[in-house]
């Protein structure tokens, strides 16, 4: 709500300073590691405020989290919750920096090597729908490859490209409440649950299925503009599992 009132009261976006930025972006700081699980995105594209995200996010966790605290206690489930939220994002981070690595060093070649199928490849492989948006202008550039005025234009825009990559900002609890979601379904994968606009019961087992199936065709969709870091939502699934297998196996959890 804070962050609500200081965007709308002073046009102040302290997501900027508490999510979670690129390793290549000058706006990073070690601690937004752990300061932008606990901040949202409430801003859509457009400028108008959204609270969709958010609801959903601590309605998951109202529902599930005190099956999990009622198993373990305040502090273990504390830890498990903060375990996978650092989990997701710095796996999501790091995927990040490796790909904006790889494409610094793809731009790098380019500035050296400025030919029209070079700079069609570095564009189709950033982003496709840019590349249809620029065609004329590549195509223009692969007729007149001498073009002085063409080099300097792809070159502009090769370096804009990788400024772009460069200004993520994560935040949300999503890997998070996607860890507490993997926990209640193998803790308690039978026990039925009537979510809120379906009224039927059904059990947890089901609906980690169906997240956990919903954010891998996400990612692989790459949907242009989505704004969600379905990767990180995984990644929190994921350090959920380890971790409980491993508790699990020293039995002194569960028991």
């Amino acid at each position: 709500m804070l962050a609500i009132f200081l965007y709308y009261q002073y046009r102040l976006d302290i997501n900027q300073y508490l999510g979670l930025h690129s390793f290549f972006s000058e706006q990073f700081k070690v601690y937004q590691i752990f300061t932008h699980m606990f901040m949202h995105g409430f801003v859509k594209p457009d400028g108008s405020f959204t609270f969709s995200h958010v609801f959903y996010n601590m309605l998951a966790l109202f529902f599930f989290g005190p099956l999990l605290e009622s198993r373990w206690g305040s502090m273990r489930f504390v830890f498990f919750y903060l375990f996978t939220g650092l989990g997701a994002g710095l796996s999501y981070w790091a995927i990040n920096a490796y790909e904006v690595y790889q494409l610094r060093e793809a731009v790098a070649y380019y500035l050296q090597h400025p030919e029209p199928g070079e700079f069609a490849k570095l564009v189709s492989g950033y982003n496709r729908e840019l590349y249809r948006y620029w065609l004329p202008m590549v195509e223009a550039f692969d007729e007149h490859p001498e073009s002085i005025e063409a080099i300097a234009w792809s070159k502009t825009k090769a370096l804009e490209i990788y400024e772009s990559s460069t200004w993520f900002s994560m935040v949300g609890a999503s890997g998070c409440v996607y860890g507490v979601l993997m926990g209640a379904g193998m803790l308690f994968p039978n026990t039925e649950v009537m979510p809120m606009f379906i009224p039927i019961p059904i059990k947890i087992k089901y609906i980690v299925l169906f997240f956990g199936l919903s954010a891998l065709y996400m990612q692989f969709k790459n949907a242009p503009n989505d704004q969600v870091a379905h990767f990180a939502h995984l990644a929190g699934m994921a350090f959920a599992y380890v971790l409980i297998r491993y508790w699990n196996k020293r039995r002194d959890v569960f028991y």
